[in-house]
């Protein structure tokens, strides 16, 4: 079955699982660009991370002040998160932020050129005891995952242990893009769905014994969302993952992925399951999750993705409501958001 998204063709089951056969087509010439960064990510990942990892220090140097398009969403979802940070902080958390994506970039590679045994040689983890005490319970598991740079690396830590997983995917324009990372999601076999797929595929393969990956904190805008606090402001977050855990019959279990630069390594962390998971408030559940979150990313800014437009859907009443658009400078966003917490 082939299903066309957004002018991309791929390759789906009946139920959409992703197949991540090669096809002939990858070898197209509009792909060949593609095939080249996959060949020098190659290159990369037979290099000492430590090498990489000063080579993306000198990238970030040349490249941090540059003013572009994702710079500014940074610095907005910044502000709207604390409000009251200083303009050299919030620099701070983006330079630090570009370099740790910037290291994780150049060792994208790694999952797919280097063995399985290789990979699971080289991760730190951190609350490990949640991880076991969570997997002895025999139910299926919903490990809710914020947008963090490492986030496909370590999201191979759960499948290296033996767990059986899937999660959803979002079909990208390149289709040799989409081959490349979800052959790295399925190094160790399990499931990826394309997310038009909806929950009850997801709810589904949970009956089955199956363990989920799930990102919870991107903006899909308000429906299936309720408007909570995330920081300093308040978010549409989705109440997918209470529903996940109610019709699956699954616990969650917070977990976050981090670049370890000191040790020039993969760093998965873990946070005890929830308890009394979902409460049967929607709106209870959805500030548990942020507040969860908050915690996660507090002391690791800059291992969390910032360029997301995380802030877009608005509550009714809000007067600036396009914090994002191309027509207003940083500085206009800035005080507009500022001027809400005076």
């Amino acid at each position: 079955m082939v299903i066309k998204l957004k002018n991309s063709i791929i390759s789906m089951t009946s139920e959409k699982k992703y197949d991540k056969s090669f096809k002939k087509s990858y070898l197209k010439p509009k792909y060949w660009g593609s095939w080249l960064g996959i060949l020098f990510l190659g290159f990369l990942a037979f290099i000492p991370a430590c090498i990489r990892d000063f080579a993306a220090d000198v990238l970030c140097f040349l490249l941090w002040r540059v003013n572009h398009r994702m710079k500014k969403n940074v610095l907005i979802n910044l502000t709207m998160a604390y409000p009251r940070m200083s303009e050299e902080d919030k620099l701070r958390i983006y330079r630090d932020f570009l370099r740790v994506g910037i290291k994780v970039i150049f060792g994208y590679g790694e999952s797919f050129y280097r063995s399985g045994n290789y990979l699971r040689d080289h991760y730190l983890c951190t609350g490990r005891e949640y991880f076991d005490e969570a997997v002895a319970t025999g139910r299926p598991i919903v490990f809710m995952a914020p947008h963090a740079w490492a986030i496909d690396r370590c999201g191979l830590f759960l499948s290296a242990n033996s767990l059986k997983m899937c999660t959803m995917m979002h079909t990208s324009k390149n289709e040799v893009y989409d081959w490349f990372m979800n052959s790295i999601r399925l190094k160790y076999d399990g499931k990826v769905f394309e997310r038009s797929a909806g929950i009850r595929t997801i709810i589904k393969a949970l009956k089955e014994g199956y363990s989920s990956f799930f990102l919870p904190d991107e903006d899909l805008g308000a429906k299936g969302a309720e408007f909570v606090d995330f920081f300093a402001s308040r978010k549409a977050t989705l109440v997918t993952v209470s529903r996940l855990a109610k019709l699956g019959n699954a616990i969650v279990v917070p977990m976050f992925s981090c670049y370890n630069e000191e040790k020039h390594a993969y760093e998965v962390v873990f946070g005890k399951y929830f308890d009394n998971y979902p409460s049967g408030d929607d709106r209870a559940d959805a500030g548990r999750l942020n507040h969860c979150i908050e915690e996660l990313i507090t002391g690791r800014e800059k291992q969390y993705m910032w360029f997301l437009r995380m802030y877009k859907t608005r509550p009714e009443g809000e007067e600036f409501t396009d914090i994002y658009g191309k027509q207003y400078s940083y500085d206009y966003v800035r005080e507009e958001i500022q001027k809400r917490f005076r």
